[in-house]
């Protein structure tokens, strides 16, 4: 057998319980109490060795219970000599004295660990304690130390010593139950000395209950196993690589009151009834008197005990309400906060709302990624501050962002007392922040409305204020006070982030369509299908102000089959009237990164009875390249499909030649920014010049954009590109409209171009791009 310095606590409980088990077939006398005492000292051996290895942060409550278990030990000792060498079996005995002195010593070592856990937050735990004790206590008199204390022909002595060990169990059972409720974990050694502790008592209880039990007075010899086991289990306790988080100090934290501590308290306070029910049933002397007192003392703890479990609920309740309201890293109230105390001042019309700011710290980004998260933050909170000590006390200043705080302030009640104070806080917070290892100052930008003069609603509100703060960013002075001259331009933006849902279900998004024309014929070859938003308040808007916002808020997979929709809807009404065009649409990144993006083009077509080829999908060579392997995929299955695929706005992404090849593309669209200045820039006529030989070479047409003139429609002549588009050949225009813009544009362009008269529109048009 190894030796216990070497063993693991595992092995040494599966060891010491076998031989604690076998002590039943080792016949009574020496030989069994001395293997009793062995396994006995062998748990003092473990507790020390466990000490010595696991290094516990509090080791005094290890060695006391090392010397508890020691003199317990020296106690059977005496027992057995008593028994097997001068053939007695007196009590009380010197074997009493040392079994009773060692219930204080264990009990000393369970109380050590559980205060060495942290300091007790509340008397909740005691509560607990005294409520569980009460109830075995109940027990015990009524079962143990009563009919000890009343047997007849015993000796004042004999007496005092029976009811002894009832209470050192009791004492024992206090010291446990004050352990399982301090603060911290409750793991596998716990387990075990809660094992060991429960083993311990029940084996005492059995014990002295035979003393008038007949039936367990006369076979006394079984319940050996359990005190055995009752060592084994606290010596493994010790030899567990965790028995240091016994004693290890935990971190306060809110407490917490799990359902199987109701269940034992509701069980403590049951003891009493089913004691006199039990005595009732069996027909039991009746200790009514005894049980009346420990249940009204149980139920004046247990009442003590819910008025304290009321104050926790009530307290955590608040402590959540608090941090639902609270930004982490700043302690100022957050956005849900902030929005919903703005809404309900705003919903009182007779009241004065104040001055509503909205502050953007700039370059905070780029701070985390140098200095790290942890200075962000500390910067935040620094800035928080600050923020805090330059408003007044009625003003609630709130983090909104990553990098936005916002105020509402009732003190301020004019357009100039906001425009001041916006000023004010702008150069206050501009002012270096100072952290123990750095010093950072930001640039700072800030947005005014004053209410409910610039708002009446808080979604308004909110969103105006943005409006604001987007024109302070393009201010040399950095802070705008918000008017209806912001709500047009890219400033719009933000505001229609959170409308673009409904518009799209109140059919708001519609399309209007701009030729693209053969160079070579002059002929309509198809059309560019491109988004407007006919907004209620706003009026038209162009692409520029929604779309980002379709790609930010994940309503491009929508936004695309709304569009595709309504140009192949529009393109079989034109195939209908004798109009055989083609149409392009624009697709974004996240397009080609959809999943469903190839059925959803396969159903469209069909629902719309139109031929795949006349349909064209654009892509930019900046999207094709977030996932190259994905791209080509995706493309492939639309080409294969019959569709047409083109590289919109090429020259201004950062695609390489080789994905330009293997891409299945059929067309180049060249960008405006180099078709604009093609008659007098010379670099931009090279790269124009260059692009049509290559895409010749690569069996690609090119379609020009942005031709706004003859004079550039004819330079593309020459330069035989395949393709041109552009408000000098023919704007936007809605689906009904296109046929007269069409007719126009045959009837003019054959006569610039010099070539011959269009004579009616050919059975098969070439495929053209749209969007």
């Amino acid at each position: 057998m190894r030796s216990v310095r070497t063993v693991g606590w595992g092995h040494y409980l599966l060891v010491g319980a076998l031989i604690s088990a076998s002590v039943l077939l080792i016949p009574l006398g020496i030989g069994r109490d001395v293997l009793y005492s062995l396994v006995g000292a062998s748990a003092v051996v473990a507790m020390l060795v466990g000490v010595r290895r696991n290094h516990p942060l509090h080791r005094r409550g290890w060695f006391l219970m090392a010397a508890g278990t020691a003199i317990w030990v020296m106690g059977d000792t005496l027992y057995a000599w008593y028994s097997d060498v001068a053939f007695i079996e007196p009590f009380p005995s010197l074997a009493d004295v040392f079994y009773l002195a060692a219930y204080p010593v264990l009990a000393a070592g369970l109380l050590v660990l559980a205060r060495s856990r942290g300091a007790e937050r509340q008397p909740t735990a005691l509560l607990d304690s005294a409520i569980l004790t009460a109830g075995l206590g109940v027990l015990s008199w009524v079962f143990l130390i009563e009919p000890t204390w009343t047997a007849d022909g015993v000796s004042m002595l004999e007496r005092l010593v029976g009811v002894a060990y009832p209470l050192g169990d009791v004492l024992l059972f206090a010291m446990l139950v004050r352990l399982a409720t301090a603060p911290g974990a409750w793991g596998i050694p716990s387990r075990l000395l809660a094992g060991s502790v429960a083993l311990l008592i029940l084996s005492d209880s059995l014990y002295l209950a035979g003393s008038f039990v007949p039936l367990i007075g006369d076979n006394l010899t079984v319940l050996d196993p359990g005190w055995l086991i009752s060592y084994v289990l606290w010596g493994a306790a010790a030899l567990h690589p965790a028995m240091g988080t016994l004693s290890l100090p935990s971190l306060k934290r809110s407490e917490r009151t799990r359902a199987g501590r109701f269940v034992a308290l509701a069980g403590a306070l049951l003891i009493g009834p089913a004691i006199l029910g039990f005595e009732l049933i069996t027909g039991a002397p009746l200790h009514a008197g005894a049980v009346v007192i420990a249940s009204g003392f149980l139920v004046v703890l247990v009442l003590v005990r819910m008025v304290r479990m009321v104050h926790q609920v009530q307290d955590q309740a608040e402590r959540l309400g608090q941090l639902a309201d609270t930004d982490y890293v700043t302690g100022l109230a957050n956005r849900r906060r902030f929005t919903d105390r703005l809404s309900e001042l705003l919903g009182d019309s007779r009241r004065h709302v104040g001055g509503l700011l909205k502050i953007d710290l700039e370059r905070l980004s780029e701070i985390n990624d140098t200095l790290g998260h942890r200075t962000g933050d500390a910067l935040l909170l620094a800035a928080g501050n600050r923020l805090s000590q330059l408003t007044g006390p009625r003003a609630l200043v709130a983090r909104l962002g990553d990098s936005s705080f916002g105020i509402l302030d009732p003190s301020i009640t004019s357009d100039g007392q906001a425009d001041d104070a916006a000023v004010r806080i702008r150069m206050a917070l501009e002012q270096p922040l100072d952290l123990p290892d750095v010093s950072v100052a930001f640039e700072v930008s800030i947005g005014v409305l004053v209410l409910p003069d610039d708002g009446t609603q808080a979604p308004l509100a909110l969103g105006r204020v943005d409006l604001a703060l987007c024109a302070a960013k393009k201010r040399p002075g950095r802070t705008a006070r918000y008017s209806t001259e912001l709500e047009t331009g890219a400033t719009l933006a933000p505001a229609l982030v959170g409308e673009l849902g409904d518009a799209l279900r109140d059919g708001q998004i519609v399309l209007h369509y701009q030729p693209q024309i053969e160079i070579g014929s002059g002929r309509v070859l198809g059309v560019e299908a491109l988004a407007r938003w006919q907004h209620p308040r706003h009026g038209l808007l162009g692409p520029d102000l929604f779309i980002p916002a379709a790609e930010q808020t994940g309503l491009i997979a929508p936004f695309t089959q709304h569009v595709l929709d309504a140009a192949l809807r529009q393109c079989a009404r034109w195939h209908r009237g004798g109009l055989d065009l083609t149409v392009a649409v624009n697709l974004s990144a996240r397009n080609l990164l959809d999943p469903g993006l190839v059925d959803d083009v396969r159903a469209a077509l069909a629902r719309h009875c139109v031929g795949a080829e006349a349909l064209e999908l654009e892509i930019t060579e900046s999207s094709a390249m977030v996932d190259p392997r994905r791209s080509m995929q995706v493309l492939g299955e639309l080409s294969d499909l019959g569709v047409t695929l083109s590289v919109d706005d090429y020259g201004t992404g950062h695609s390489s030649l080789t994905y330009l090849q293997r891409l299945p593309v059929r067309r180049l669209k060249i960008d405006r920014s180099f078709v604009t200045g093609l008659l007098g820039d010379d670099a931009s006529a090279a790269i124009v010049r260059s692009t049509i030989e290559l895409a010749r070479h690569l069996r690609l047409d090119v379609v020009a954009e942005g031709v706004e003139d003859d004079d550039t429609l004819l330079r593309l002549r020459d330069m035989r590109c395949f393709a041109a588009q552009g408000f000098g050949l023919g704007r936007p225009v809605a689906g009904p409209l296109l046929p007269e813009l069409v007719a126009r544009i045959e009837e003019r362009l054959p006569e610039v171009l010099g070539s011959p008269a269009l004579r009616g529109r050919p059975d098969k048009p070439a495929v053209i791009p749209i969007f």
